[in-house]
C-alpha cells in the first residue's frame, strides 16, 4: 500500500464524513436561525427555547435521513473491505 493510496482512503473518509454530517448541521443551523429571529422579534431570551428546536430539528433529519446514511456508510465499507483484501494479496 503506498502513501498515494492511503492519501486517497483518508480523502474519501473525510468526504463521507462531511457528506453525512451536512444534513444535521444544515437542520441545526436552520433551527438555530429561525429561533434567533423568532427571539429578536418577541424579546424572549431563554436558553430552553434554542436548544429544543435545534435538538428536534437534528432528530426529524436524523429519522428522515438514516436510510441514506446506511446506504453510503455501507457502500463505503464495503469499498474498504474490497480495497483492503486486494491489497492483502
Amino acid at each position: 500500500m503506498s502513501v498515494a493510496d492511503i492519501a486517497a482512503a483518508a480523502r474519501d473518509m473525510l468526504l463521507l464524513t462531511l457528506l453525512l454530517v451536512t444534513p444535521f448541521l444544515a437542520a441545526a443551523m436552520l433551527a438555530s436561525f429561525i429561533v434567533g429571529v423568532l427571539q429578536a422579534s418577541t424579546r424572549i431570551n431563554d436558553l430552553t427555547l434554542s436548544f429544543v428546536p435545534r435538538f428536534a430539528a437534528v432528530l426529524l433529519v436524523l429519522f428522515l435521513a438514516e436510510g441514506w446514511a446506511t446506504a453510503h456508510l455501507t457502500n463505503f465499507i464495503e469499498r474498504s473491505v474490497v480495497l483492503a483484501s486486494a491489497f492483502a494479496r
